[in-house]
């Protein structure tokens, strides 16, 4: 009898392992297929409009293009049959339809002869374009021979591309196609048939991680301020961008939260510019840009030590040395050191 009560309590056990088992299975299975980028799950319901994946959304774009630029029938019908092609790949993945609702001249610096600049320089003033009128993204068309093919900001509403023969060619729809993946938070990938190839991407088509990521926020509304603060989201989107991403590659929720820590720096905010940078740096550390910027905030509130600390770090990363922050924070210790001889300036210490 003993023996029976034995078998009986090792048969419960091992029924409530299996079912444990199958539980955690489930669970697993669920957590993956949530992962999979389905766009009517309940975190989008928090930042975004509700999504549903078989419902098209139609953005509407401004087409930017450059004050001598002249916008003949030929550039005309070779946007229509770009946008006709981006179309077609983008309503097939993701039931998204790309549509031209304004047009307007802008005066691009051509004294400038690469892309990133140029985009550096024009972004913020071009982003606003957008406030007052239908269109939510801003496509700028450069129609001469310039450094970089196209650029977007992560998460942001402005695409720039370049090309000097009136996009005649299908590459020019990958090109723009690619961009316009950026806005939605999609980062380079290695792999060899996607359209977020880090270079030389050819061909219309999406990998799992691209379709994953765009899918996830097919109805953000492009602005950053929306998702900004969302720890949620943001931690899913780099969760999805630490399965694969191209080598060197920087988490797309730092480039989100450096671009807002740049912003509040040049506003002069600079206690929430160092709190936005830090967050930034717990996605992806290494990435310079975020130091020199953090560097640069914490020169301005005197943590001197801080500041130095991240230039240093800025540099190790492959920042360019800013000789005039450096020259700057120097003669900050210098002039401390007359009022303190005991204060030594990290600058002069002999490694």
């Amino acid at each position: 009898m003993l023996s029976n009560l034995k078998n009986k309590v090792k048969f419960i056990k091992k029924t409530i392992y299996i079912v444990l088992i199958i539980i955690s299975v489930s669970l697993n299975i669920n957590i993956a297929h949530s992962e999979e980028g389905e766009c009517n799950d309940s975190i989008n319901k928090d930042i975004i409009k509700e999504s549903n994946c078989n419902q098209k959304r139609v953005i509407d774009i401004l087409l930017l293009y450059d004050a001598e630029m002249l916008l003949d029938r030929e550039w005309q019908n070779n946007i229509f049959n770009r946008l006709e092609e981006i179309n077609k790949f983008y309503y097939e993945n993701y039931k998204i339809e790309w549509r031209i609702t304004d047009t307007q001249k802008f005066k691009f610096d051509k004294n400038i002869n690469n892309l990133s600049s140029l985009f550096s320089l024009h972004k913020k003033q071009i982003s606003k374009l957008t406030d007052n009128i239908k269109a939510e993204v801003v496509l700028g068309i450069i129609d001469r021979n310039i450094d970089g093919i196209g650029i977007a900001a992560t998460f942001s509403n402005v695409v720039m591309v370049s090309d000097s023969s009136k996009f005649k060619n299908q590459i020019n729809s990958v090109v723009v196609a690619h961009e316009f993946g950026h806005l939605f938070g999609a980062w380079h990938t290695q792999r060899k048939n996607d359209f977020m190839l880090f270079s030389g991407a050819n061909k219309l088509l999406g990998s799992k991680e691209s379709n994953t990521i765009i899918k996830l926020m097919r109805d953000y509304n492009f602005d950053p301020k929306t998702i900004i603060n969302n720890h949620i989201i943001l931690n899913r989107i780099s969760r999805l961008y630490n399965r694969h991403h191209a080598k060197g590659e920087i988490d797309p929720v730092a480039r989100l939260l450096t671009d807002e820590g740049n912003n509040l720096y040049l506003e002069k905010k600079y206690s929430e510019a160092i709190e936005i940078l830090k967050r930034s740096n717990k996605y992806y550390g290494r990435w310079a840009n975020t130091r020199m910027i953090l560097s640069k905030s914490y020169y301005e509130i005197n943590f001197l030590e801080d500041s130095f600390t991240e230039y240093t770090r800025a540099v190790f990363f492959g920042s360019k040395p800013d000789k005039e922050h450096e020259k700057n924070l120097r003669n900050k210790f210098i002039d401390l050191q007359k009022i303190d001889s005991t204060i030594s300036n990290p600058f002069e210490i002999n490694n």
